[in-house]
């Protein structure tokens, strides 16, 4: 975002602009309102605004500490040092990447400057551009912790902890059948159970059979006998890529093998999730009578 390097932004309005893309997210991805934003962040890739706060303001930072005196940008900023309120926040940034600083006492002075130095000591003899990749990767360092941090106790969120970084999905292609299983992986999908408060029975359980349990993403794609001819053909993709004891494998685990269909697996088979977008697509337009 321009200017965002040189403005003392507050927590509020980074909230203000989290929440506007958290927004965005849902609509491109067709979620509902009650999606994780970890979900959101976690399959479009997006780094938080506040990710991108740090990176500019210490970038900038790095930038001032290696101008030359006669510069009206650090003539300015060293005349207004002991009120600079961005100075402030730039140490705060700082602290976050655990980078570290050295005062520099000066005579004459009322207020000593600081300078960025990285772990170990080290920084001082680096130019712009090596300041630049260290203050990347300590952000990404950040952004990753902060994000695996936040999914702790979220059970909407518990299959995306075996995620290593957030990233773009290749199979989000506006499709119907894409944001069924973006749903599905952030289990936000409008099933009995998620919408029971709201829905014409006020019950929790599946009217699709008369098994007399919960509605669940689980027990839409995996047991509920409504959808059984088409999860046979789901079944046949699936045997057919991972070979049947390898699935029947999967199926005792603790997900019951859904983090597999739905491409949160490490072994993401790209046929298995298309599969699994037909599959959806079809037994969601039997569930709604279509």
């Amino acid at each position: 975002m321009f200017g965002m390097n040189v403005m003392a932004w507050n927590g509020g309005d980074l909230e203000k602009l989290e929440v506007l893309q958290n927004r965005v997210g849902r609509l491109a991805l067709g979620a509902p309102k009650w999606t994780a934003a970890e979900a959101i962040i976690g399959d479009l890739g997006w780094s938080l605004f506040s990710e991108r706060m740090v990176k500019a303001v210490l970038n900038y930072k790095v930038r001032i500490e290696r101008m030359e005196n006669k510069r009206w940008v650090k003539r300015i900023f060293e005349w207004n040092l002991s009120e600079n309120l961005w100075e402030k926040i730039c140490w705060e940034h700082a602290r976050k990447l655990k980078i570290q600083k050295t005062v520099c006492v000066r005579i004459g002075r009322t207020m000593d400057d600081w300078l960025l130095r990285g772990h170990g000591g080290k920084g001082m003899e680096w130019d712009c551009n090596k300041w630049k990749k260290e203050i990347e990767k300590l952000t990404k360092e950040y952004g990753l912790n902060k994000w695996k941090h936040s999914m702790n106790g979220k059970t909407t969120s518990i299959w995306y902890a075996s995620k290593n970084v957030p990233r773009f999905e290749m199979f989000y292609d506006g499709s119907f059948g894409s944001q069924l299983l973006f749903a599905i992986r952030c289990k936000a999908l409008s099933v009995n159970r998620h919408t029971w408060r709201w829905n014409e029975g006020n019950t929790r359980l599946c009217l699709q059979c008369n098994r007399g349990v919960e509605e669940t993403v689980e027990h839409l794609v995996l047991e509920c006998s409504k959808y059984e001819q088409e999860r046979e053909s789901l079944m046949d993709v699936v045997h057919e890529q991972c070979g049947e004891n390898k699935w029947n494998a999967r199926c005792v685990e603790e997900d019951s093998g859904m983090r597999y269909l739905v491409g949160l697996d490490e072994e993401c088979n790209m046929t298995v999730v298309d599969a699994m977008k037909d599959f959806l697509v079809h037994a969601w337009n039997k569930r709604q009578g279509c």
